[in-house]
């Protein structure tokens, strides 16, 4: 399945240019890496929403934005599975957001007076929820818009 390299849209193999934002592409640009199919999956469903921004979100299914929302494995082990997806620079942001969201929520909880209940604990549960629902995102613009930044 290719994809458009500027936008990530699913491109045709008959034009020279992507149907969505008007790029150039030709052969040689529209083909994806060997990945797995639970990924080119994803990548459908991410194709589907409207590329990594996903301003068509609403045209996917519940099912299928939890497909694309939430990834499990980056949940659990977060910056590490950035780091073994080849994404050390993003892990590197998320967990220094993360962190820093950490901190502003539980100055904000002791201000409240909420410091020491179960609300508070729960603030620990930002960092893990960031990397799982930035994931696949994150991933689709590094493997198909060739996008490694920070940010």
């Amino acid at each position: 399945m290719p994809f458009c390299q500027h936008c990530g849209s699913q491109a045709s193999d008959t034009t020279d240019f992507c149907y969505n934002c008007g790029a150039d592409v030709t052969a040689a640009t529209l083909a994806l890496p060997a990945i797995s199919d639970a990924w080119r999956t994803r990548f459908a469903l991410l194709h589907k929403a409207g590329g990594a921004a996903m301003p068509q979100s609403i045209a996917l299914t519940l099912s299928e934005r939890a497909v694309v929302r939430f990834n499990l494995p980056a949940f659990v082990l977060g910056p590490v599975y950035y780091i073994a997806m080849g994404m050390w620079k993003k892990g590197v942001t998320l967990a220094l957001l993360s962190w820093v969201l950490v901190l502003l929520a539980r100055l904000l909880l002791d201000a409240l007076g909420l410091a020491h209940g179960g609300l508070a604990a729960m603030a620990f549960l930002i960092p893990p929820l960031l990397y799982a629902t930035r994931a696949n995102i994150d991933y689709f613009t590094r493997v198909v818009l060739h996008d490694d930044g920070w940010v």
